[in-house]
C-alpha cells in the first residue's frame, strides 16, 4: 500500500465515530502541549531518570529543528489538504508536510525517556503514536511524514547523546 492510499484509508475514518473524531482532534492539536507540560513537571519533580530525560530533551529539540530545516532545504512535500484540495478537520497552515514536526517533537520526548528507562515511557510511547496517527486522521500529514518524523526524533536524541558525551570529555579535562 502506498503513502497516499494509506493516508486516505486513515483519513476516511473521520465522521464515522464522533468520539474517535474528538480524540483525534485533541491528539492532533492539544496533546503535544499537554505532554510538554507533563514532561516539564517530571523534569522538576520526577526522579533522576526523568530529570536526565528532561535535560536530554532540551539538547535534542534544537537538533531536531535543525534536521527538519535541513530536510526542507532539499525536499518539499505539500500537505495532503493542499495536494487534494480539501479542508482538514483542524486548522493548519499550508507549509511543508514532510517530516511532521509534531511527530518529531513527540518522538524526542518519548525516546529521551526511553533512553533513561523511565517508567513514564509506557505512557509517552502511546502518546507519540496517538499524536502521529491523529495528524494523519485530521488530514494534515501523510503516514510517511509521521514515520520520518519519528526517525528524525530518534536521530536527534542519538546526536544529542553524542554531543553530551563530547561535552563531558571536554569539560572533564
Amino acid at each position: 500500500m502506498d503513502n497516499e492510499s494509506l493516508f486516505f484509508l486513515i483519513f476516511n475514518l473521520n465522521d464515522e465515530f464522533p468520539v474517535l473524531d474528538n480524540l483525534m482532534i485533541f491528539g492532533a492539536t492539544y496533546l503535544i502541549y499537554l505532554t510538554f507540560i507533563f514532561i516539564s513537571f517530571l523534569g522538576f519533580k520526577g526522579g533522576i531518570r526523568e530529570k536526565k530525560a528532561f535535560l536530554l530533551i532540551f539538547l535534542g529539540l534544537p537538533i531536531a529543528v535543525l534536521l527538519i530545516k535541513g530536510i526542507h532545504l532539499f525536499f518539499y512535500e505539500p500537505r495532503p489538504f493542499v495536494t487534494f484540495h480539501f479542508s482538514p478537520i483542524v486548522g493548519e497552515t499550508a507549509d511543508a508536510s514532510f517530516p511532521s514536526r509534531h511527530a518529531t517533537i513527540s518522538a524526542v520526548f518519548a525516546f529521551a525517556f526511553t533512553y533513561f528507562k523511565s517508567k513514564w515511557v509506557l505512557l509517552l510511547l502511546p502518546v507519540m503514536a496517538w499524536i502521529g496517527l491523529s495528524r494523519v486522521f485530521v488530514g494534515v500529514h501523510y503516514p510517511l511524514d509521521i514515520l520520518v518524523g519519528f526517525a528524525v526524533g530518534a536521530i536527534s536524541i542519538f546526536i544529542a547523546l553524542k554531543i553530551k558525551d563530547l561535552l563531558k570529555i571536554y569539560l572533564l579535562r
